[in-house]
């Protein structure tokens, strides 16, 4: 599903923005008292004492740094491996039917542990790993599935076969949680749209699992997820499962956990172990997010009458990517888009998600366009799917983690290293890729790894050496590292890139405040209030510059400036 036409096509029309937001300076908003401090036209308040303290130090971490907090207009869109199954924690390394010992004799096991073992005990049978070969012996594809019936029916879901790859499979092969193989005869039903794909195995005795159709999941409930490795068996984890009730929805079940056991096809179980749902899509991340699908549309198509089965070859081989990106709809929504209409290409990208719910394509553009209409959550929503269909482009992993910064920006509660996973992605798949260099580096910078940050950054200054953001953020991790001379140089290269930058000019004080340098401070922290007069840190950092500088009477003014922006408005 990476088509290089579709790649350049998306790009061309809403490639990224090479130059992050940049401040401008405003006229507004500068206290009288600054312009002018002989004669001001209102009584002055009380005076306050200043205080004695000495000046903020220069790896001062309390002010918001726009760096740390990117809220830019980027524009990216990906598909990852599957998990090693035989990394993820076991329920038991045991079988039913074979003699349990405890693990240890003087330490019995736990109600919990007795809960899982009991419930992986009773679907152990019944769930089975598949993997999907060409002719020439290469595996395209691997998931998860479940026996249905008595007679080998297996259920898992059309991702596992997705059109992009039909026309390759030469066979299946499926593997019990005992190490036992066997392969797929053929299949009865591969809906894309509703994911239900029905397999008949070639053994033709089976254990079945039992399905809980009508579940109501507007509420959010304990679930598991299900996987089998040919190495270790069953392998089960403890999940959440809740409606994702947004507008990008689209009736997907969303699914979190501590653990991601879960793969293409994989049971969604309840705690008495019948199942829910099927998981459809997975993020390949350690901070993971799966989509599944509820079990009812599988459960009505087990009531009907199944038709003949299949042979392997006649796997549904429409729509490819390339259909998607030709079909006229999709066309004229991109067009829309393109001309920045983005309300009504949201509702058409709508539509088309719904008609082509597994095109990474439709999901990134409707990710981008609710980016652009300010909808966080919703943009996050898309764009997880989006990589979770094409985990093998960098560019919608970068868009990724835009869309995870944003709702950071918006949402303290969900802080997770997803966004600093994507970027690391997005680098890998996109080595030239500027931006994403110079957000990860700020990621690393947050995450306190200040030698990646560094090297991160070099890359930056090699692929856009104008980035005014590159220097200012070098010149950060140089000040951190106590290195001010390197800090200075740096910083004076970013001001000369944009000397509209109010944080390079407010870092460039602090640096000229820690040399014992109050005159030269003084006239950097008021270009950052004449840039960006609502800085209250600017604001005290002036006052003390200006008080060991001698200027008093303007320290106080600038003092008090400090404190009425940084009191609370009371309401």
């Amino acid at each position: 599903m990476n088509h290089p036409f579709m790649r350049q096509f998306i790009f061309l029309f809403f490639g990224i923005t090479l130059a992050l937001a940049q401040e401008k300076p405003t006229a507004s908003g500068v206290p009288k008292a600054v312009l002018d401090p002989i004669s001001p036209t209102v009584p002055r308040p009380e005076e306050p004492d200043l205080p004695s303290g000495p000046g903020f130090p220069i790896d001062v971490n309390n002010y918001e740094n726009p760096l740390l907090l990117f809220q830019g207009t980027g524009k990216e869109l990906p598909m990852a491996e599957e998990l090693n199954p035989d990394l993820l924690p076991p329920i038991s390394p045991y079988l039913p039917g074979e003699e349990i010992p405890d693990p240890e004799p003087d330490k019995p096991l736990t109600p919990e542990e007795l809960r899982l073992r009991s419930l992986g005990r009773k679907v152990v049978a019944s769930v089975i790993g598949l993997r999907v070969w060409d002719q020439f012996g290469n595996q395209l594809s691997a998931g998860v599935g479940s026996f249905v019936n008595g007679s080998g029916l297996i259920l898992t879901d059309t991702g596992l076969l997705h059109p992009e790859i039909a026309d390759k499979v030469d066979y299946i092969t499926a593997t019990g949680a005992d190490g036992s193989n066997h392969r797929i005869a053929g299949f009865y039903i591969a809906d894309l749209v509703s994911g239900v794909t029905l397999l008949q195995s070639e053994s033709y005795e089976s254990v079945p699992i039992d399905l809980s159709p009508g579940t109501n999941f507007q509420k959010e409930q304990n679930c598991h997820l299900l996987a089998v490795s040919e190495k270790r068996g069953l392998v089960l984890a403890d999940a959440i499962v809740q409606m994702d009730t947004a507008l990008t929805g689209q009736g997907w079940l969303n699914l979190r956990g501590n653990d991601s056991p879960g793969a293409v096809g994989s049971p969604i179980l309840s705690p008495s172990g019948k199942v829910l749902g099927i998981i459809g899509m997975k993020v390949p991340l350690n901070s993971w997010m799966n989509f599944g699908l509820s079990i009812d549309a599988a459960a009505l198509e087990l009531r009907k009458v199944r038709p003949t089965l299949q042979p392997l070859a006649q796997l549904p081989r429409k729509p490819k990517l390339k259909e998607v990106a030709q079909d006229a709809a999709f066309l004229r929504a991109f067009e829309t888009l393109q001309n920045k209409h983005i309300e009504s290409a949201m509702r058409q990208l709508v539509l088309l998600t719904r008609k082509y719910p597994r095109s990474a394509e439709c999901w990134a553009l409707l990710g981008l366009s609710a980016s652009y209409l300010g909808a966080a959550p919703e943009a996050l929503n898309c764009q997880r799917k989006a990589v979770a269909l094409d985990p093998k482009a960098g560019l919608y992993w970068h868009q990724l983690a835009l869309a995870k910064l944003r709702d950071q920006k918006g949402n303290k509660t969900s802080e997770s290293t997803e966004d600093r996973e994507a970027l690391e992605l997005a680098t890998e798949q996109r080595p030239n890729d500027a931006l994403a260099w110079l957000l990860l580096a700020s990621r690393l910078v947050r995450d306190g790894d200040l030698g990646s940050a560094d090297d991160a950054l070099k890359r930056v200054m090699l692929l856009a050496p104008n980035y005014a953001q590159a220097h200012y953020l070098s010149a950060y991790i140089r000040g951190r590292l106590k290195d001010y001379t390197g800090a200075q140089t740096a910083i004076t290269q970013s001001l000369k890139l944009n000397p509209g930058y109010s944080e390079a000019w407010f870092y460039q004080g602090m640096i000229f405040d820690k040399n014992g340098n109050p005159d030269e401070a003084a006239k950097a922290y008021r270009n950052t209030v004449r840039l960006r007069p609502s800085h209250p840190q600017a604001w005290k950092n002036l006052a003390y510059s200006l008080k060991k500088s001698g200027h008093t009477t303007e320290a106080k003014e600038a003092f008090q400036e400090y404190q009425r922006r940084s009191t609370p408005t009371k309401k």
